[in-house]
């Protein structure tokens, strides 16, 4: 794996998008916090993923950020499974995990199983870092019935700890979360989810939440609800495209050993992103990165809409 920098732009010079909520809402001290962000590894479905965490981590080490999260669809606690998460591991500063909905139910193993090796105290929790607050949410709540698939909703217990959680803190708040809080296919009970952070009111009446981040979807994107912005981060790994336009790249003993990775259209070089939060500057930035497919890509295979499925994880900068 090449060791280039895949560092870009969304567009030439600074990409600014105007969030209406001043930073001056808040008692603030001027400090940044810097995020390293990784989402949809799929360590159990792609055949590298160890070589693309490592990729990540090595890249950690060297930048030393505040702290690294993973959003979530990360690694199930198979014993083949320990060099990758002992590379996670590896990293010295704090480390924060979100559950997706694939490290749990695939293969016969339970949230708890994958919460204990993980060394995750907690399915839904938050933390203060410098003048930030951080909420991270578990979308993996069952669903009412009728429901068929993987589950994707927010019961009532972690929605009444939300609303607590929210009205203690005098921080503005970054929401972390597996599935989004704003696309069809994310959290059934998204709308519900939202209004409780529309509704967590400042003195100076803004909403206390900066902005919300997500992986699940594989795709770059971000859409502002009501003065919020609802980021999805792209996957480290690939964009999964299912049975119809599976494609055998690799060896018959990788495809034997990993048998879902023909059904992905898997990205050359890992993809991750970099959050900085600067409340003297009052900016919101996302480092991005941009890759290729390995061939044949979406467009080769004749995908609908293939133009619209990237391997990229754009640069943002929003004005706070």
């Amino acid at each position: 794996m090449k060791r280039r920098d895949f560092v870009i732009k969304a567009l030439k010079g600074s990409v600014i998008a105007s969030i209406p909520l001043s930073l001056s809402s808040f008692n603030l001290k001027n400090k940044k916090v810097e995020i390293g962000i990784v989402t949809d590894v799929h360590q159990d479905i792609i055949h590298d993923g160890f070589s693309r965490l490592s990729f990540f981590i090595n890249a950690m080490k060297k930048r030393s950020p505040d702290f690294i999260i993973q959003l979530g669809d990360f690694s199930l606690p198979r014993e083949q499974n320990q060099p990758f998460i002992d590379k996670w591991n590896s990293f010295n500063g704090p480390k924060y995990h979100v559950l997706g909905n694939h490290d749990m139910r695939d293969f016969g193993y339970k949230k708890e199983e994958t919460m204990k090796w993980w060394k995750m105290e907690k399915r839904y929790y938050s933390f203060d870092y410098n003048n930030f607050h951080f909420i991270v949410l578990d979308g993996n709540d069952k669903n009412p019935r009728p429901w068929n698939g993987y589950n994707r909703y927010i019961g009532s217990k972690q929605k009444l700890w939300l609303k607590d959680d929210l009205k203690k803190t005098l921080k503005p708040t970054i929401v972390f979360s597996h599935q989004s809080l704003e696309a069809k296919g994310g959290v059934k009970n998204r709308k519900e989810i939202r209004n409780i952070l529309e509704n967590s009111i400042n003195k100076s009446d803004h909403s206390k939440v900066v902005a919300c981040l997500s992986g699940h979807h594989h795709t770059d994107y971000v859409k502002s609800i009501n003065k919020i912005p609802y980021i999805q981060i792209n996957s480290m790994s690939y964009k999964w495209v299912g049975d119809k336009f599976q494609y055998k790249r690799f060896s018959p003993q990788i495809e034997e050993a990993f048998p879902n990775v023909s059904k992905t259209c898997p990205y050359k070089e890992p993809l991750y992103a970099v959050l900085t939060l600067d409340s003297e500057k009052e900016l919101l930035n996302i480092e991005g990165r941009k890759t290729s497919f390995i061939s044949p890509s979406p467009n080769e295979l004749k995908i609908p809409d293939a133009e619209k499925i990237n391997p990229t994880i754009s640069e943002r900068n929003f004005k706070i």
